[in-house]
């Protein structure tokens, strides 16, 4: 018998396994060790795929929302669960612990036509959270609002200036090299999760940190 034949029964095993497995990964919630294996699993067996993406999505931890990442954001449901994983606070944990509750926008100086009217706007508009910055020689700006400084003050300056942050984010991020932080997560506009993108998720993070504390 040759080693082709001999291998058969092996491979032939190996899907209905694996798809066993994947099963009962989708039959509970999934836990943060084992949303890397959902993935790879999902991947194979495509049918399953918007059910993998839904259990990420409900998973409501910093993994999950990593995994819905390795999947391109075009794929159905991915950044509806990234979405709204954002609107409800999820941050990246790094180190077991959940990184700050942050949104910033990274970008270079540049000569556009538009570059110096957004600049004065996000200067008028956020005065105390533009950074002026140099890089390997280049002029580099940061935007930072951060959730720390204190939750009341958070959402009366969200409340006053939400629209220019979203208004910026829209068009800085569409510069080259512009990048965009959220809850410890970065997202380069020429990557794969471009500024259409990007938009939806910095609306999820502007929702969550203007709510109301809990009664």
């Amino acid at each position: 018998m040759s080693a082709a034949r001999e291998r058969t029964p092996t491979q032939s095993q190996a899907a209905p396994a694996e798809l066993a497995e994947l099963d009962r990964l989708l039959s509970s919630p999934v836990e943060r060790d084992m949303c890397g294996r959902l993935v790879e699993l999902a991947t194979r067996f495509p049918g399953r795929l918007r059910q993998a993406i839904t259990a990420l999505s409900q998973a409501h931890h910093g993994p999950a929302l990593d995994a819905l990442q390795s999947f391109p954001p075009t794929t159905p449901g991915v950044l509806e669960g990234l979405y709204h994983g954002i609107r409800n606070g999820i941050a990246r944990e790094i180190d077991g612990r959940p990184a700050p509750e942050q949104l910033a926008v990274e970008f270079r100086h540049s000569r556009a036509k538009a570059f110096p009217s957004l600049l004065a706007h996000a200067d008028a508009a956020f005065p105390e959270q533009m950074e002026r910055l140099e890089i390997a020689g280049k002029r580099w700006y940061r935007l930072t609002i951060w959730a720390e400084a204190g939750r009341r003050r958070l959402r009366l300056l969200l409340d006053e200036r939400g629209s220019d942050l979203a208004y910026l984010h829209g068009r800085l991020a569409r510069l080259r090299h512009a990048r965009l932080w959220l809850n410890g997560w970065s997202f380069e506009g020429d990557g794969p999760w471009t500024a259409p993108h990007q938009v939806h998720l910095v609306q999820a993070w502007i929702d969550h940190a203007s709510r109301p504390p809990a009664s």
